[in-house]
């Protein structure tokens, strides 16, 4: 992981070909659903293979702005980093969708196969207007999910509780809170204590948090929940805060480990 106070990595650099971001309303029913959306560099509508989605989740108090946004304080910059490493050759070029959870993220666990706001936004609204627009390709393996802070509860409970839609599973700087820890093991206890499920993960379960993070103790026991269990991690621990510093460089982290293994975590 890049050290704290790290840079470079989301600053424009001479001659990388950038992508393209733009802002997308979707009606649904009585509702308006926003969400912005990044294209590679050189993104081909007629791509034979299709690209992969990484489904980017905010924090509370931010919308779908926020990760490409260049504020000092709470801008991502994620189309700068994945700009970077593209052109470094590190990842390979994707289609990234930052939807505005705002309304429907939840801290408290959902049901596995059961109803909730941001599973329902997703299935029923968002995944099915990218998957009909733009040339992604619309299976388990190509779908990752990412969050940071209460973007991470969507992670669970839209990605985890759903192992048949996502394969990639990525929290920046979040956990279950300690009054929702025992609901979470025994609402997941089917994906929890499920001996496909480590098949099911293409990258182990990544969480992350700096050792100032107000999360850090959240992300340390949703571990030991998943770990006691038998469900394979990937623990990030590192100098730093709740803060976009933290998350940009586990966003830049994280991108080169999607996409590259279908086999599962099972061995």
């Amino acid at each position: 992981m890049l050290p704290q106070g790290s840079t470079a990595f989301f600053q424009r650099r001479p001659g990388v070909v950038q992508g393209d971001v733009e802002q997308v309303n979707v009606r649904s029913g009585r509702s308006n659903t926003r969400f912005h959306i990044y294209t590679p560099p050189g993104y081909d509508e007629n791509l034979a293979e299709g690209y992969p989605v990484l489904y980017l989740a905010h924090g509370a108090g931010q919308d779908d702005s926020n990760w490409t946004s260049r504020d000092n304080s709470w801008g991502g910059s994620a189309d700068v980093i994945l700009d970077n490493l593209i052109a470094e050759e590190r990842i390979k070029p994707m289609v990234v969708v930052m939807p505005n959870t705002s309304r429907c993220a939840s801290m408290t666990p959902t049901t596995p196969g059961g109803s909730d706001a941001c599973t329902d936004l997703f299935k029923n609204t968002i995944m099915p207007h990218v998957e009909s627009n733009y040339n992604v390709v619309a299976d388990r393996d190509h779908r990752a999910i990412a969050g940071l802070s209460q973007g991470g509860f969507v992670v669970f409970n839209t990605g985890f509780a759903n192992l048949d839609l996502f394969s990639h599973m990525f929290s920046y700087g979040s956990g279950w809170f300690a009054s929702a820890q025992s609901q979470f093991e025994r609402n997941f206890r089917s994906v929890l204590q499920d001996p496909e499920t480590n098949s099911k993960l293409n990258t182990p379960i990544y969480m992350a948090a700096g050792f100032d993070d107000i999360a850090y103790s959240n992300t340390r026991a949703t571990l030991d929940i998943l770990n006691r269990n038998g469900v394979r991690t990937l623990t990030q621990e590192h100098e730093g805060g709740h803060d976009m510093d933290s998350f940009r460089r586990h966003l830049h982290q994280t991108l080169p480990l999607m996409f590259v293994n279908t086999e599962g975590c099972g061995s």
